[in-house]
Protein backbone atom coordinates (compact mmCIF):
# COMPACT_ATOMS: atom_id res chain seq x y z
CA UNK A 1 0.00 0.00 0.00
CA UNK A 2 1.51 3.29 -1.13
CA UNK A 3 0.23 6.02 1.34
CA UNK A 4 0.87 9.78 1.18
CA UNK A 5 2.87 11.59 3.20
CA UNK A 6 1.27 14.06 4.92
CA UNK A 7 3.96 16.13 6.23
CA UNK A 8 6.03 15.72 3.26
CA UNK A 9 8.11 18.67 2.34
CA UNK A 10 6.97 20.03 6.17
CA UNK A 11 9.21 17.91 8.48
CA UNK A 12 11.90 15.55 7.57
CA UNK A 13 11.83 11.74 7.27
CA UNK A 14 14.03 12.08 10.80
CA UNK A 15 14.14 14.74 13.43
CA UNK A 16 17.41 16.20 14.47
CA UNK A 17 16.31 17.95 18.36
CA UNK A 18 19.66 20.59 18.81
CA UNK A 19 19.69 21.20 22.25
CA UNK A 20 21.09 24.71 23.16
CA UNK A 21 22.10 24.74 26.96
CA UNK A 22 21.42 27.72 29.07
CA UNK A 23 25.06 27.52 30.10
CA UNK A 24 26.27 28.03 26.32
CA UNK A 25 23.95 30.83 26.05
CA UNK A 26 25.47 32.41 29.02
CA UNK A 27 29.14 31.80 28.30
CA UNK A 28 27.77 32.94 24.08
CA UNK A 29 29.23 29.52 23.34
CA UNK A 30 27.70 28.56 19.97
CA UNK A 31 30.36 26.22 19.06
CA UNK A 32 28.46 23.66 20.07
CA UNK A 33 25.21 24.14 18.38
CA UNK A 34 27.62 25.17 14.80
CA UNK A 35 29.05 21.88 14.68
CA UNK A 36 25.95 20.29 14.69
CA UNK A 37 24.26 22.72 12.46
CA UNK A 38 27.16 22.96 9.95
CA UNK A 39 27.03 18.67 9.93
CA UNK A 40 23.83 18.97 8.39
CA UNK A 41 24.91 21.18 5.38
CA UNK A 42 28.96 20.27 4.92
CA UNK A 43 28.14 18.27 1.78
CA UNK A 44 25.08 17.97 -0.84
CA UNK A 45 23.99 14.69 0.53
CA UNK A 46 24.18 16.12 3.99
CA UNK A 47 22.02 19.16 2.40
CA UNK A 48 19.40 16.53 0.97
CA UNK A 49 19.17 14.60 4.15
CA UNK A 50 19.07 17.40 6.44
CA UNK A 51 15.96 19.01 4.53
CA UNK A 52 12.95 20.06 7.39
CA UNK A 53 14.61 18.13 10.24
CA UNK A 54 15.86 20.17 12.70
CA UNK A 55 14.18 21.45 16.32
CA UNK A 56 16.17 23.40 18.17
CA UNK A 57 15.75 23.03 21.89
CA UNK A 58 16.70 25.75 24.91
CA UNK A 59 17.42 23.93 28.53
CA UNK A 60 17.82 25.45 31.05
CA UNK A 61 14.93 27.94 31.31
CA UNK A 62 12.40 25.87 32.81
CA UNK A 63 12.34 27.97 36.21
CA UNK A 64 12.45 31.48 34.47
CA UNK A 65 8.74 33.13 33.97
CA UNK A 66 9.97 35.25 31.22
CA UNK A 67 9.48 34.06 27.30
CA UNK A 68 12.46 33.46 25.72
CA UNK A 69 12.63 36.06 23.52
CA UNK A 70 12.50 38.45 26.57
CA UNK A 71 15.47 36.91 27.68
CA UNK A 72 18.46 39.18 26.49
CA UNK A 73 21.22 36.87 26.85
CA UNK A 74 19.10 34.37 24.57
CA UNK A 75 18.34 37.30 21.96
CA UNK A 76 22.36 37.63 22.27
CA UNK A 77 23.17 34.07 21.82
CA UNK A 78 20.93 33.62 18.98
CA UNK A 79 22.05 36.62 16.77
CA UNK A 80 25.62 35.76 17.72
CA UNK A 81 24.21 31.98 15.97
CA UNK A 82 22.12 33.66 13.08
CA UNK A 83 25.31 35.44 11.76
CA UNK A 84 27.41 32.02 11.42
CA UNK A 85 24.13 30.05 10.96
CA UNK A 86 21.85 31.48 8.62
CA UNK A 87 20.07 28.42 6.90
CA UNK A 88 17.32 27.53 9.18
CA UNK A 89 14.77 27.49 6.40
CA UNK A 90 16.62 24.75 4.69
CA UNK A 91 17.12 22.73 8.21
CA UNK A 92 14.28 23.68 10.36
CA UNK A 93 11.14 21.56 10.29
CA UNK A 94 7.80 23.84 9.09
CA UNK A 95 5.37 22.28 11.40
CA UNK A 96 6.33 23.02 15.09
CA UNK A 97 8.15 25.90 17.18
CA UNK A 98 11.50 25.95 15.67
CA UNK A 99 11.20 28.87 12.84
CA UNK A 100 8.26 30.89 15.18
CA UNK A 101 11.17 30.75 18.24
CA UNK A 102 13.99 32.06 15.50
CA UNK A 103 11.84 34.93 14.45
CA UNK A 104 11.05 35.85 18.03
CA UNK A 105 14.79 35.61 19.06
CA UNK A 106 15.71 37.48 15.81
CA UNK A 107 13.42 40.17 15.81
CA UNK A 108 12.62 43.04 17.62
CA UNK A 109 8.92 43.34 19.38
CA UNK A 110 7.47 46.36 21.46
CA UNK A 111 4.79 45.70 23.98
CA UNK A 112 1.61 46.76 22.74
CA UNK A 113 -1.39 45.97 24.98
CA UNK A 114 -1.51 45.08 28.81
CA UNK A 115 -4.79 43.18 29.75
CA UNK A 116 -6.76 44.72 32.46
CA UNK A 117 -4.95 42.83 35.15
CA UNK A 118 -1.37 43.68 33.74
CA UNK A 119 -1.22 39.71 34.24
CA UNK A 120 -0.80 39.76 30.06
CA UNK A 121 1.17 41.76 27.42
CA UNK A 122 1.43 41.56 23.48
CA UNK A 123 3.99 42.15 21.27
CA UNK A 124 4.33 43.44 18.00
CA UNK A 125 6.58 43.62 15.48
CA UNK A 126 7.21 46.10 12.54
CA UNK A 127 6.22 44.07 8.72
CA UNK A 128 9.40 45.14 7.76
CA UNK A 129 11.44 43.38 10.21
CA UNK A 130 9.18 40.31 9.07
CA UNK A 131 10.37 40.99 5.50
CA UNK A 132 13.41 41.11 6.13
CA UNK A 133 13.79 38.20 8.26
CA UNK A 134 12.50 36.01 5.55
CA UNK A 135 14.12 37.87 2.85
CA UNK A 136 17.47 37.43 4.14
CA UNK A 137 17.27 34.01 5.29
CA UNK A 138 15.79 33.14 2.16
CA UNK A 139 18.39 34.52 0.29
CA UNK A 140 21.03 32.41 3.00
CA UNK A 141 19.23 29.40 1.77
CA UNK A 142 19.37 29.95 -1.90
CA UNK A 143 23.19 30.26 -1.67
CA UNK A 144 23.61 27.35 0.09
CA UNK A 145 21.18 25.31 -2.82
CA UNK A 146 23.60 27.12 -5.69
CA UNK A 147 26.64 26.02 -4.08
CA UNK A 148 25.35 22.14 -3.67
CA UNK A 149 23.45 22.41 -7.50
CA UNK A 150 20.17 21.88 -5.71
CA UNK A 151 17.21 22.69 -8.38
CA UNK A 152 15.95 26.20 -8.23
CA UNK A 153 12.40 23.88 -8.42
CA UNK A 154 13.51 22.42 -4.86
CA UNK A 155 14.22 26.09 -3.45
CA UNK A 156 11.32 27.72 -4.43
CA UNK A 157 9.46 24.62 -3.32
CA UNK A 158 10.98 24.95 0.24
CA UNK A 159 11.06 28.69 0.08
CA UNK A 160 6.61 28.34 -0.16
CA UNK A 161 6.95 25.58 2.52
CA UNK A 162 8.73 28.35 4.70
CA UNK A 163 6.14 31.60 3.81
CA UNK A 164 3.14 29.15 3.98
CA UNK A 165 4.54 28.57 7.57
CA UNK A 166 4.83 32.32 8.25
CA UNK A 167 1.84 33.02 6.75
CA UNK A 168 -0.49 30.35 8.83
CA UNK A 169 1.37 31.98 12.18
CA UNK A 170 0.33 35.57 11.56
CA UNK A 171 -3.56 34.28 10.38
CA UNK A 172 -3.44 32.29 13.24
Amino acid sequence: MNMHNLYAGLVGSKVVVVTITREDIEAGNTGPALRSLNRLINSREALEASDGTVSLLVSGYDDDPRELHLIEEVRTYFRLLDENFPFWFHVCTRIEHTLRLLFTLLVDFTPAAHSKDASMVSYHFANDDLHQFISQRMDAMDTLHAKYGFSEEKSQQIGEFVLNYFESLISA
